[in-house]
């Protein structure tokens, strides 16, 4: 691997190595090392710790209302090896990672497991050049979104599958969704979705994933219809529509 390469994996990664034998080492498959200690399964096992660590920290930071279980959940979801090795993917870790001929020969730039372990070793690496502020901010930066994601799946599971039942029962048509606004940073935006029946919006919300908006939209859908509906007003002529 070049300096030309390693200077653009640190482009993606937002990140540039004051010792770049750090990066070299996380990104140094067993297969290719000369000994064990070259490879990058000691950075791996440190890796682990930290990503854990820094997503434990965002969940209770961000959702100050979950359970344990409730975040237990989201976190295992986020430091999964899937989850992981999609991270790696996005920055594009799988064309960087050192390995012997005949591991790369059998798909080992694909496996799950190697880009799931490179990725940590690589957290690991900008935690040894910099300390926890960078490796908090690229743990945050790849894998935010799928904890907003997991949480909101977990807890607003019921309001959008709860909302089609009850405007199918009325009107024979599923409700649908669209995003109207997008606010802030990229990797802090706020998404606010409307749920929309007959071309009428019928319920507006806003949450840190289009997921997450989909489903507050749902349940306040879901409250303005208990609020201003008798069961007869939701069966109104098609042309009509639903009014808020």
């Amino acid at each position: 691997m070049d300096d030309e390469d390693l200077a653009a994996l640190e482009e993606r990664i937002g990140y540039r190595f004051k010792d770049r034998i750090h990066l070299r080492r996380a990104l140094t498959h067993r297969s290719a090392a000369g000994v064990s200690a070259e490879s990058n399964e000691r950075m791996e096992f440190f890796g682990d710790s930290i990503v854990g660590f820094v997503v434990s920290e965002l969940l209770l930071r961000r959702f100050p209302g979950r359970t344990e279980g409730e975040l237990a959940k989201a976190k295992s979801y986020a430091v999964s090896e899937p989850s992981l090795a999609e991270a790696a993917r996005e920055l594009g870790i799988e064309s960087c990672v050192q390995m012997s001929p005949g591991e790369a020969a059998t798909g080992g730039r694909n496996r799950r497991s190697i880009l799931a372990d490179a990725f940590e070793a690589l957290v690991a690496a900008v935690y040894l050049d910099s300390g926890i502020r960078a490796s908090r901010l690229l743990v945050r930066r790849c894998l935010e979104p799928r904890l907003r994601d997991a949480a909101a799946a977990d807890h607003y599971r019921d309001y959008k599958s709860a909302l089609q039942e009850r405007i199918q029962a009325k009107l024979r048509q599923a409700p649908i969704y669209r995003i109207a606004r997008e606010q802030g940073r990229e990797h802090e935006k706020t998404f606010t979705a409307e749920a929309m029946v007959a071309d009428r919006v019928i319920g507006i919300g806003q949450g840190a994933s289009k997921k997450e908006a989909e489903q507050a939209a749902a349940s306040n859908a879901l409250e303005r219809l208990s609020e201003h509906f008798s069961e007869p007003a939701l069966e109104s002529e098609p042309g009509d529509g639903l009014r808020v």
